[in-house]
């Protein structure tokens, strides 16, 4: 398709509504119209409303298509409320990507010149694979969208460009825009709060990902939020430290990953329960501990997040019900303290190993979650491939057979489900395994599954995936660790608690048992 053809096929095929004059219809589209005027445009007789309604059904495409219908349609399109424009919903999809973002710019362009400026509610503006995108065509477009009063607006700006656009705050200087966004979703874009930011009293979402903004600029951003109840902060280099003023009453939600500067998150926001991190551990300050039910922590550097978290979240989040722990090359055994998790019900940890060694602690330490943790009902340990050194398993040195050992004598009576994925012949692990069998009365299963990962592809009705793929010498250790679990752990299972060996995939793993 070349340019003259491709440029025919969008402005006619894929968008009528340029097609604009006074009557409200191009030459192009005079089939059409003739039709219609057979029929005595039925559609313009139907209320308003109606058409709106009918629209707000169609895919973005077919509703800007009605528009050459009737008149009715074509005011109807003009108050269309939900504009996601990105190069395939607007059909550029087979264009030569050359030309591509000449046409994008020139539809989106058209159709926001030609909106009424009433209805519109969501704005989402896809320009992640542009290479150039003049910011004086953006900032026109989004004085438009916030001065029609949109609820939510989402802008996605290509993250490899060295400059990058910044987002014009001013448009949200007038205190009537400010007020109706409730949604804030902005990717690859400096962000620079002046003075005159209007109060943002309806935001409950806000999303910055790759976003070039300062501790300062954020406080100020969030001083204007005092309804923000979720907050989403991916890739944000620039912030050192994450302060969450307690003027947030009504934020519940947080999520912060990667940011590669931050060094503390003080946490003030006294309703917040729910909050997830991923990235280098770095300080926890809380004024109040209490409200945190909902927790994830994911890190990768310093290679101790399982004995960081036990030190230090229950101080942190000392009423959490619910906490997810994920560490590469943990290499320091979880400390036994006294201090406890009194509500903790659902417990998950996944240990990795690192490119550079195998982890070299105890998985037996792990009974220190266990200890501090009287009302845990779930238990789930994920273990990565190769993760644990090949003379700590059963067989590997020493005397296969010697692998009791001291174990702290502590009951779980709530525990009623475990499963360990990636189990294998470690002799900490099978003493971890027994103990647990020991020690937890209320047990109703126990999973063992010998496939590293979080679950299982193959197999699963609706999904055609393989499972995750592993090494000749990761097959042969889960045949192993089948064999182990049934000679060491299966004779120990108590009646009424339901066992099982998961065996490597016969479809994905396949090798000669050893």
């Amino acid at each position: 398709m070349n340019p003259r053809q491709a440029w025919s096929a969008v402005v006619v095929g894929e968008a009528g509504f340029i097609a604009d004059s006074g009557s409200g219809y191009s030459s192009s589209a005079q089939p059409s119209v003739l039709t219609c005027q057979q029929s005595e445009y039925v559609s313009d007789k139907l209320p308003v409303d109606i058409l709106h309604h009918i629209q707000s059904l169609l895919p973005l495409k077919d509703a800007a298509r009605t528009a050459c219908i009737s008149r009715g349609y074509l005011h109807a399109w003009r108050c269309y409320s939900n504009l996601a424009l990105d190069a395939k919903t607007l059909g550029l999809a087979r264009i030569e990507f050359d030309y591509r973002e000449t046409f994008l710019i020139h539809i989106v362009d058209n159709i926001l010149s030609k909106h009424s400026g009433h209805g519109l509610e969501i704005f989402r503006l896809d320009f992640r694979f542009s290479k150039n995108v003049y910011a004086s065509y953006l900032d026109r477009w989004l004085k438009i969208v916030f001065h029609s009063g949109i609820k939510e607006l989402s802008l996605m700006m290509p993250s490899l460009k060295k400059k990058g656009y910044i987002f014009p705050c001013w448009v949200l200087s007038d205190e009537v825009a400010a007020s109706s966004v409730q949604f804030l979703d902005l990717h690859a874009c400096a962000f620079r709060t002046t003075t005159a930011l209007g109060c943002l009293r309806s935001l409950r979402k806000l999303h910055l990902s790759f976003v070039n903004i300062t501790d300062d600029g954020l406080g100020h951003l969030l001083s204007k939020s005092s309804a923000l109840e979720e907050m989403d902060i991916f890739n944000c280099s620039k912030i050192i430290c994450l302060r969450l003023p307690c003027t947030l009453q009504q934020l519940k939600f947080l999520k912060v990953t990667l940011c590669e500067s931050l060094q503390a998150v003080d946490i003030n926001a006294p309703k917040l329960s729910t909050f997830h991190f991923i990235g280098m551990l770095v300080e926890f300050p809380t004024a109040d501990p209490s409200p945190l039910k909902n927790v994830t922590l994911a890190s990768f550097a310093p290679p101790r997040t399982l004995s960081f978290a036990r030190a230090r979240l229950p101080d942190i989040a000392r009423n959490v019900i619910s906490l997810t722990l994920r560490s590469v090359g943990e290499n320091v055994n979880t400390p036994m303290l006294i201090s406890k998790f009194p509500c903790l019900t659902k417990l998950e940890i996944d240990i990795q190993r690192s490119q550079r060694a195998f982890l070299s602690f105890d998985v037996m330490s792990l009974v220190s979650f266990l200890d501090a943790s009287p009302t845990l009902d779930s238990f789930i340990l994920h273990v990565g491939q190769e993760a644990l050194r090949q003379d700590d398993l059963v067989g590997g040195g020493g005397d296969s057979a010697n692998y009791q050992r001291w174990k702290p004598q502590c009951r779980h009576d709530h525990l009623r489900q475990v499963m360990i994925t990636g189990f294998c012949s470690d002799k900490n692990m099978i003493q971890f395994v027994i103990y647990i069998l020991e020690n937890s009365p209320s047990l109703k299963c126990l999973t063992l599954d010998t496939i590293p990962g979080i679950d299982r592809s193959c197999g699963i009705i609706g999904k055609m995936e393989r499972c995750s793929r592993m090494s000749e010498n990761s097959i042969a250790e889960a045949h192993r660790a089948v064999t182990f679990a049934n000679g060491y752990i299966k004779e120990r299972v108590p009646l009424g608690v339901r066992f099982q060996v998961l065996e490597p995939c016969i479809r994905c793993h396949i090798r000669r048992r050893c």
